[in-house]
């Protein structure tokens, strides 16, 4: 983990298929750093993380109003 002042990593969401080495195409959402691929889910992977990111939010928004 980088404790650089005022560094914060950040990544982006695309749509973007995800290309096998034989040539299937698998369509899906892509998290992207740098322009790097870092994780490709599908659909239902997404909205799993997604779920758990809004939990993670509420815990926070929660912890943070309660400090």
């Amino acid at each position: 983990m980088s404790h650089r002042s005022g560094f914060r990593p950040q990544a982006k969401l695309r749509i973007r298929d995800w290309l096998d080495k034989d040539g299937t195409r698998t369509p899906g959402i892509a998290i992207m750093h740098a322009g790097k691929v870092l994780a490709h889910m599908s659909p239902s992977e997404a909205r799993a993380i997604a779920d758990q990111i809004h939990d993670y939010a509420d815990q926070l928004d929660h912890t943070t109003k309660n400090a």
